[in-house]
């Protein structure tokens, strides 16, 4: 059995790696500051750990009561209770209340009701499902959704096929770019699914997976870097899909929920029980940086075209977007937030962040123009020099 031991302490894939590779190259190792813990094998048949050190998994700070103030942009309507939105090709969707149907939006449209005064907002287009969980894009136009016993294809015509998942208890989700789908279980296992949804590795040896990052072609790291969250243990650890070995696991600190990943293949995730976000690169992954960010830093995205980290900030009602071309993450926007913002999904392609409200319902949406009061977002090339903090 894997122990924990050491010390405590997502379009564009043409951006020049040589000076990515000059950016991390210069940030000094935290290796020292990560909880290290010893590579260990796990396949199909593997059982859960019982004897690693684990915590309390961490939530999102609670919203402040009553009305917030005025959020950026504009809110699209959605029931109160709708989940795990998700981009693909142009639509942006969301599980709606009980998870048995989905709501599409054409992203298009959003975006023009937030650029337009008054703003005509757009309608969604349900499609009916079996009861859902979480959901991602399929880069097509269509959806990939699992739920208690299933994982579904819904196309862009609004089609749904339905496959058996071997798991009651789906706790994340993850594409690949060849295709696959990634099936976190919140009994510690990754199930690796073909191009035709039908399993093909049961990948275990975590207590539970909560979240999966994988890198994009381009990146600077192992090819189709896959990495698991584990709020349990509160850790990120590598895997391999092709043998289902495990990778050294580093601490994320002491209570880490959500991660993102961006095109230079850094693993970037919010730990939200110590207020900081924290990056990490390379193979064998190491810890860059550890950066304060008050009021309990939750949702992560990343904007690959513009090289800004998102995070929600729950405790406050706020989103706040980070430049991290230095090494060291630096304040670049910063705005009002729906209610408990517990989710975001950033477009590449336009900039547009959208942000789902956990607590009242409703999609805020929030274009580049809005971010800088009218201003463009200028991109901001990695820089040559930095050191992590």
């Amino acid at each position: 059995m894997c122990k924990m031991g050491g010390m405590s302490a997502s379009h564009s894939r043409t951006t020049a790696r040589t000076s990515a590779r000059r950016t991390i190259g210069l940030l000094v190792p935290l290796a020292a500051a990560a909880l290290v813990v010893a590579g260990c094998n796990s396949s199909s048949g593997s059982q859960t750990p019982t004897d690693v050190p684990t915590v309390t998994p961490a939530s999102a700070s609670p919203a402040p009561p009553g009305a917030p103030r005025t959020p950026a942009g504009v809110i699209v309507p959605t029931p109160a209770g709708s989940s795990s939105p998700a981009l693909s090709d142009g639509r942006l969707a969301v599980i709606g209340p009980g998870g048995t149907a989905v709501l599409r939006f054409d992203e298009s449209a959003m975006t023009a009701a937030a650029s337009s005064t008054p703003a005509a907002l757009p309608a969604a287009t349900s499609v009916a499902t079996p009861a859902l969980t979480h959901l991602v894009g399929a880069g097509d136009g269509g959806f990939i959704g699992v739920g208690p016993g299933h994982v579904v294809r819904i196309g862009r015509d609004g089609q749904v096929r339905s496959e058996v998942l071997h798991t009651a208890n789906p706790s994340a989700l993850a594409r690949t770019p060849d295709g696959r789908t990634l099936v976190g279980t919140d009994n510690g296992h990754v199930l690796v699914l073909d191009r035709d949804l039908a399993q093909h590795r049961d990948i275990a040896g975590f207590v539970r997976v909560d979240d999966i990052t994988v890198a994009p072609p381009g990146a600077d790291a192992p090819a189709e870097q896959v990495v698991v969250l584990d709020r349990a243990q509160s850790s990120v650890t590598p895997v391999d899909l092709d043998s289902g070995d495990l990778g050294p696991a580093l601490r994320a600190g002491n209570g880490a929920t959500n991660s993102a990943v961006d095109h230079y293949g850094r693993v970037l995730v919010a730990n939200t029980r110590d207020d900081e976000i924290v990056g990490f690169f390379g193979s064998p992954l190491l810890m860059r940086f550890r950066y304060p960010v008050s009021d309990g830093p939750y949702a992560v995205d990343y904007d690959d075209a513009r090289n800004l980290l998102w995070v929600s900030t729950t405790g406050n009602n706020e989103v706040v977007a980070y430049d991290l071309a230095t090494g060291e993450p630096t304040e670049k926007h910063r705005f009002a937030a729906v209610a408990q913002p517990d989710a975001i999904v950033v477009d590449d392609e336009s900039g547009s962040v959208f942000v789902l409200s956990a607590r009242d319902g409703g999609i805020q949406v929030v274009t580049t123009a809005a971010q800088t009061g009218g201003a463009p977002v200028t991109p901001t090339a990695p820089a040559t020099t930095g050191a992590a903090r």
